[in-house]
């Protein structure tokens, strides 16, 4: 970002792209799009955020720690509060560090009706999360949870499919043994009536 301005720009129309839907209950309708095709005056977490929530999912962009906290002690409390199978200890850790208590390190044995991951990249033009079996889960990517939180940042977003396997080239020596593509549309689709949720969290600098 060239500067403050073009930065509140952005952060404008994300938050014009959500509508608050993601505050609401029974209106988590996804925002209108109109013309998406991916231009070089498009910001890519603007496109993301519309592709991702006209899919189905659920947005939010946090600033800082504590944003991130309340939106997930949001979804917590929307789901009875129940404990968050996270899959890595770093961010057990993490959920830890931000005073969540009610959470633990995914336990293969268990099933977690809510669970929380990260993730290597995010699909503009598809709305869609790039998780692999990289991300320290094991030799294989588990299947998600009935209702999954992904927390990402906005240096993760890239334009297409092309650009998410060449910052995944980069990221590892490596490449991963398994990868999911994990889209709200397809997601609903297998799980019924159960949601994705994306922490987007704000991280480039001016």
């Amino acid at each position: 970002m060239k500067d403050n301005r073009l930065k509140e720009k952005v952060q404008k129309d994300i938050r014009e792209a959500l509508m608050d839907r993601s505050i609401a209950t029974d209106c988590e309708l996804p925002a209108s799009v109109g013309n998406t095709f991916i231009t070089g005056d498009d910001d890519l977490s603007v496109v993301f955020a519309q592709q991702f929530t006209k899919s189905g999912g659920t947005m939010y962009y946090c600033y800082n720690e504590n944003d991130i906290s309340n939106r997930i002690s949001e979804i917590q409390r929307r789901h009875n509060d129940i404990t968050i199978g996270c899959a890595t200890e770093n961010l057990t850790s993490f959920l830890g560090h931000l005073n969540i208590d009610n959470r633990e390190t995914c336990d293969p044995s268990k099933i977690y009706p809510l669970g929380a991951t990260l993730c290597e990249a995010l699909i503009a033009w598809q709305g869609s999360v790039v998780i692999t079996s990289n991300l320290g889960l094991g030799l294989t990517v588990p299947t998600l949870p009935d209702t999954t939180i992904v927390l990402a940042f906005t240096s993760q977003v890239v334009t297409d499919w092309e650009m998410a396997n060449q910052r995944l080239k980069e990221l590892y020596p490596q490449y991963p043994d398994q990868i999911m593509v994990a889209h709200p549309a397809s997601y609903g689709f297998r799980k019924g009536n159960q949601k994705l949720y994306l922490i987007l969290i704000e991280d480039e600098t001016v």
